[in-house]
């Protein structure tokens, strides 16, 4: 296997199957506002025999319809580099705001669809995502869990899908600067699956799951503020 072949099989087990998408956008926007939001990072991996968060570059955008509502959409930019689509759209709903230690909710429904553009490397993945998130001030805590649904019967290489429901616990932090925001996330892939056998050496929790890592920062356009 040459070397441009063995970095785009790389990337798109990563992409198929670990769906690097960029940091959460957890806050409402106001009502005509936009955001742009560009991250980095991925799951920990052994490369040159020391482990670090591949960078894996994303870009996500938000907009605000209401206090209550939101849609956004993302773009793996890294697998687009090497002929690889992964892009996403959902809706943001916020049924709660934070206040004080009480904190905000959203909800985010989503549809990720994956191709690498041979027979059979199509894949279209639904999600639930709730999201517990506090904002005292500038500052921004968050925590919630992805929730991917398998609605195939056969993975990518042909073989029988087992698993049907995949999750994603992340937890993230964010400090915000005018209408700038930066923010760290760490995501945990998969923790109820062992994460042996790969065709990548990870750092999981033991023998399950891939963490991953991610900085992420955004910009807001439009708006009053």
């Amino acid at each position: 296997m040459g070397t441009r072949a063995g970095a785009v099989s790389v990337v798109l087990i990563v992409c198929l199957i670990f769906a690097c998408s960029s940091v959460r956008r957890v806050v409402p926007l106001e009502s005509g506002t936009s955001a742009v939001t560009l991250s980095l990072g991925g799951p920990v991996t052994e490369v040159a025999k020391k482990y670090i968060p591949l960078p894996l570059l994303s870009a996500g955008y938000n907009y605000g319809i209401n206090d209550r509502l939101g849609i956004e959409a993302g773009l793996n930019l890294t697998g687009a580099l090497f002929g690889l689509l992964h892009v996403d759209a959902g809706v943001n709903w916020y049924p709660l705001a934070a206040k004080g230690a009480i904190p905000g909710i959203t909800v985010t429904p989503e549809l990720f669809f994956m191709s690498n553009f041979e027979a059979g490397g199509h894949r279209l993945y639904p999600t639930l995502t709730p999201t517990l998130y506090w904002k005292p001030g500038r500052h921004l805590v968050y925590i919630g869990v992805e929730n991917w649904f398998e609605v195939h019967t056969q993975r990518s290489d042909g073989n029988e899908q087992p698993r049907h429901w995949l999750i994603a616990p992340y937890l993230g932090y964010g400090l915000s600067w005018k209408k700038w925001r930066f923010q760290l996330e760490g995501r945990g892939y998969t923790p109820n699956l062992v994460n042996t056998g790969r065709a990548t050496k990870n750092i999981g929790f033991g023998s399950h799951g891939i963490i991953g890592v991610f900085i992420g920062v955004s910009r807001e356009i439009g708006g009053a503020r």
